[in-house]
């Protein structure tokens, strides 16, 4: 991976110069689904393992070494604590059709990386793996994700 900063110094000092860089940092356009606004608990007594696409992603780099995707993410949380949910994320190329549970290879609380060996754009869904406690308490529930692209 080439850090962004010495992407960004040669390019300014470029730019100074009069000189146009011959590179472009590396891009991501994420939109997030309805329903990842409105996750089921389940928390009556049963819960089930749920699979649910929660963004849209378009990413794309200029670089000829291509591009490296980093998600990371927390539980899902309640403002008192009461039991978190914690959660697994994948990707899939848009209109591959979902995940099966057996496609969530990074455990909860780990970076989920994926990656690219030339130029070009890349669309891709991003789906959770999670499954409430059967006594889930009720309330609302927040967490983040955290989405960083890199060229390589």
């Amino acid at each position: 991976m080439k850090p962004l900063c010495w992407q960004i110094v040669p390019a300014l000092l470029l730019v100074l110069l009069g000189v146009q860089p011959a590179f472009s940092l590396p891009t991501i356009i994420s939109s997030t689904t309805s329903v990842a606004r409105n996750l089921t608990l389940d928390g009556e007594g049963s819960a089930s393992t749920r699979i649910v696409k929660v963004a849209n992603l378009e990413l794309s780099t200029a670089d000829p070494d291509g591009f490296t995707l980093t998600i990371s993410s927390q539980s899902l949380t309640k403002s008192g604590g009461e039991t978190p949910i914690p959660f697994q994320v994948t990707t899939v190329a848009t209109g591959s059709g979902s995940p099966s549970a057996s496609d969530f290879l990074v455990f909860p609380g780990n970076n989920y990386t994926i990656s690219t060996t030339s130029a070009g754009s890349s669309l891709k869904e991003m789906y959770i793996k999670y499954t409430p406690a059967a006594l889930q308490d009720p309330g609302a529930y927040n967490t983040s994700i955290s989405l960083i692209v890199t060229d390589n």
